[in-house]
Formats: structure tokens, sequence, C-alpha cells
């Protein structure tokens, strides 16, 4: 690595990566560093990896080897086991999560960034001299003029400008890969249960021969259940005949707020900026969608003529964000505490009403009235769950 960067991007994720392609687009050459402490393509990316369609085709050019298959329906189980199957018109993808991020870091090569990975960072300076100093696990440090973390939510960095917090709403997630398993190739279920996912929902995604089939639960239980006994338990009641092939256990920041993103010459992207759908516990989307914002802006701060205008530039980052996902996202965080404590009869009774809807008529028009009309804690989650 050499001494000095334009822009030092902190994680090979998605919302690292975007980042690392909008600044490095366009004519002019910028020296641009990507690290991360894996090669994430290498190890086992922790996601059920499902995106909506249409939104991961606004945020991304889509490459044929990235989507392992389409979906066009998804299933709605209540707790007493009523299902209600809504066939979306845009649809979306499981996709090969670790593929597109090899792929995009390929292309950032190709386009002269510098990556480094097995790098451990540890610290981001404050501002001196329009520069940052990026120290690593091992003692070496390099500078750059503009820092991107997108190291997820819980590296810490930014603490000389107390530019750093844990995430008030981080949820416990903890899914399995299986196979032997005939779940429909189009079709993603989703789970509404306490006695399995308390404050959350349990999923089950198909994965081309084998299935993603976990668990989310609310903040508010984390320390009072055992989540891997909960998947256990869940596996045992739907999935008797899976054989799992192996756990994996994550974290999700679901906070949603105006809590800020960037300062002259650090910007946080991704989870690191809390940017998930905090009903739905979707981010891949969301992170393309900061990072490109998160590198564009970048840029700009690249271009700056002193620190006033780059603080301009921080907040026109957030604001950005705000008008993509963020202002949406605020509102769903604030419904979130009374979607949570939806009974589960009310998942029965509203499953029911709608389950004698053929489907051509389950449109979700029909969901959202029948959702406000008898039980209007649903409507939120029903919108969002799709």
């Amino acid at each position: 690595m050499q001494e000095y960067y334009d822009i030092i991007i902190i994680g090979a994720g998605p919302a690292g990566l975007s980042a690392g392609l909008h600044a490095s687009n366009g004519t002019t050459r910028r020296a641009i560093l990507l690290i991360d402490k894996i090669a994430p393509w290498e190890h086992t990316i922790q996601c059920a990896e499902a995106v909506g369609r249409r939104g991961f085709e606004e945020a991304i050019a889509v490459r044929p080897n990235w989507v392992r298959q389409g979906i066009g329906k998804a299933s709605f189980h209540a707790p007493d086991g009523v299902e209600v199957i809504y066939t979306d018109k845009n649809g979306g993808y499981i996709i090969d999560r670790a593929a597109m991020q090899r792929d995009i870091a390929d292309d950032l090569a190709r386009r002269g960034v510098t990556s480094r990975f097995g790098c451990a960072v540890t610290r981001v300076s404050g501002m001196k001299n329009f520069r940052r100093i990026v120290g690593f696990a091992d003692g070496s440090a390099v500078c750059g003029r503009v820092v991107i973390d997108a190291a997820g939510p819980i590296a810490g960095l930014g603490r000389e400008d107390s530019f750093t917090r844990k995430p008030p709403d981080l949820e416990p997630a903890y899914f399995a890969l299986a196979e032997g398993l005939s779940l429909p190739a189009d079709t993603v279920h989703i789970y509404m249960s306490r006695e399995f996912a308390p404050g959350g929902y349990a999923w089950a995604f198909p994965r081309g021969k084998s299935a993603n089939i976990g668990i989310v639960i609310g903040s508010a239980f984390k320390g009072k259940v055992n989540i891997r006994r909960l998947l256990d338990a869940f596996l045992q009641h739907h999935f008797r005949e899976a054989s799992i092939i192996k756990y994996y256990a994550g974290t999700i920041p679901c906070a949603a707020g105006r809590a800020k993103m960037a300062l002259p010459g650090f910007l946080k992207a991704g989870d690191a900026a809390s940017t998930v759908n905090p009903i739905s516990r979707s981010g891949i989307t969301e992170a393309l969608v900061c990072g490109e914002l998160a590198g564009s802006h970048a840029v700009r701060m690249l271009e700056a003529s002193g620190e006033r205008e780059m603080q301009k530039i921080a907040v026109a980052y957030e604001a950005a964000w705000r008008k993509k996902r963020g202002r949406r996202h605020e509102k769903l965080s604030r419904v979130k505490p009374a979607f949570a404590d939806v009974p589960d009869e009310d998942y029965n009774a509203a499953t029911a009403a709608l389950s004698g809807l053929g489907p051509d008529k389950l449109t979700m028009f029909r969901i959202f009235k029948a959702a406000l009309g008898r039980f209007p804690r649903l409507l939120w989650g029903l919108r969002h769950m799709v």
C-alpha cells in the first residue's frame, strides 16, 4: 500500500463495493483503497440473500450469474398454520451475494482501485490538514483525504470524532442452510409466531437445491430467549425432514433515525449507517443505494475547497439518503413497536379473513383493506414484508 489515497473505503460488502464503483466512475483518475479484514466471497455470507427485483435493478446493473432464482410469490403463514399466498407483479430474486461481491471487486481492480484483504482496521483519526489516518491491527497506517466506513454496525470506527455508536435496535438472527426440502422455487415463506420468533419473524427461502431457513427476534428479547433453541424448535415443527448443512448467526441493525452519517472527510454507509429496513430487515439493496451516494459525495469532498464546503457536502449526503430511503425508514421505525406487539390471535384472524380470496383477487389493496378494516396494527407490517 502507498502512504496516501484520495479515498479509503473500509468494508467490501455491498455498501463499500457500491461506493467504490461510484467513486471510481468517470475519466478522472483517483487513488482509491478498498480494505476488508476478509475477502467476503471466500466466506459464507451471513445473509438470506433475498431482494426485491425493482429496487435491486435500480441500484445496480444486475448480472445473470448473481441470480440464483426469481421469486414471484410471498407466502404468509399465520401462527395457527393458515397460509395466504400473495403474487407480486414485480417479484424478487434470491441472489448469490458472494458472486456479486467478487465480480464488483474484480471490476474495481480493473479500474485501478487497490484492494487489500486480511487487513483489520482499528482506527480512523480525526481530520488534520484535510487528511485522516486509517490504522491497522498490525500497527501500520495509511492516510486519505476522504474515508468511507462501510465496515458494519459494530466496527466502532470514528471514536476520535465521537462518530461511533452502537445501534440501539440490534436484532439477533440465526439461520441454517438445509437440504432435503421441496420448497417451490418461486416462493418465499414468512412465518409470524411469538412461539418461534418473538418480536420478529421466521423465514424459509429457496436457494437452488438447498434452502435458507432462519429467524430474527426483536432486540427486546435478547438474553431472554435462546435463539438457537427457537430455530431448532421451528425446524422440528415445520421442516422435520430438513438435513442441516450448517448454522450461521448474525445481527441486524434495525434502528432508523436522523443520526449523523457524515463529517468532513468521513462518511458512513450501509449497516455502519443503520440503513436496514427496520420492518422487513432487508439491507442489501439499501446498502447498494447508500454506497452509491457515499461514493459520489466522497468525490465531491475531494473537490471541496475547505472544511466548510466539506461540511455542506456531508449534510447533502444525509439529505440524499433521507430522500431515497431514510425518511420512509424513520416512519417504519416509529410503527415497529406496535407491529411487534400484534398478538398471534390477530395474525390468525387476519389470515383467515384473507385466505378465502382467490389468488386472482388477493391484491395488495385487498390486503390493506382487510388489515386496516379489521386489524390496523397489521397494515404496515404486511405492506413491508413483501
